[in-house]
């Protein structure tokens, strides 16, 4: 129980470190700053789910010799984790979170050359430096106490899976309400000036919940199976109420 205990807070550290990498990527591209989560709290868990993939399959190969089997084993781990998660994400929700398509050496979308390097990059660093750190670092602390932590910890993330998979349910029906009532008023304001439609789709924008628009600005290339002229119309709305505050 205590080793479980220790690798789930091992997971939740390296969620957090992806989170981070994430973020930064974005806030040094556009300049904002961007919960690029999945989830609510300040972790990718595809990020914490490869790292412990990694360290309980090569946790063995920190030697200088093992590093480029390392590299590139962690490489294909990456390339598979990624692509089923997207495909399983895309079914589930009926959207496609990211989209790697004008990315170079690319796998219909869902992976890309790019970012698998990344990955073996950090891995090789993982299995060397971090995870050795982190996880003696976790050791250190009393077992009952760690497995407290754990527990704790347990219940905010899978609080956090409930509350986002709520959101994401109701995201379609949101998207279909908003696009019914555009239409809507395109159709009655058709001599209208473009302020008054603007004005219009602020308005639609602010009908979504937080937990929505968290999700719209998180997955800037997110697409949906029916909806995807409403959903750029109201990603396009939320820019436009970020610029004015």
């Amino acid at each position: 129980m205590h080793d479980i205990s220790i690798y789930f807070l091992c997971f939740m550290v390296y969620s957090f470190i992806g989170w981070v990498y994430e973020v930064s990527l974005y806030l040094v591209r556009d300049k904002v700053f961007v919960n690029r989560g999945f989830l609510n709290g300040p972790y990718l868990p595809i990020y914490g789910c490869g790292a412990m993939a990694v360290v309980l399959l090569f946790g063995d190969m920190g030697d200088l010799k093992s590093t480029p089997a390392l590299f590139f084993s962690s490489v294909m781990v990456s390339c598979i984790l990624e692509y089923l998660t997207s495909y399983i994400m895309e079914k589930l929700f009926h959207a496609r979170w990211w989209d790697y398509s004008d990315n170079r050496f690319n796998l219909n979308g869902r992976i890309c050359l790019s970012a698998a390097i990344v990955f073996g990059v950090l891995s090789v660093l993982l299995i060397k430096f971090i995870h050795p750190f982190v996880s003696g670092m976790f050791y250190k602390i009393p077992e009952v106490a760690a497995e407290i932590i754990a527990a704790f910890v347990v219940g905010f993330f899978v609080t956090d899976i409930i509350l986002t998979v709520v959101a994401i349910t109701g995201l379609q029906k949101r998207l279909e309400e908003a696009k019914a009532r555009l239409e809507q008023e395109w159709q009655e304001s058709f001599e209208a000036s473009k302020e008054r439609y603007a004005a219009r789709k602020e308005q639609l924008m602010e009908r979504l919940g937080v937990q929505h628009r968290r999700l719209i600005k998180a997955f800037p290339q997110m697409k949906t199976e029916k909806h995807d002229d409403i959903l750029t119309e109201i990603r396009e709305a939320i820019k436009e109420h970020t610029r004015k505050k």
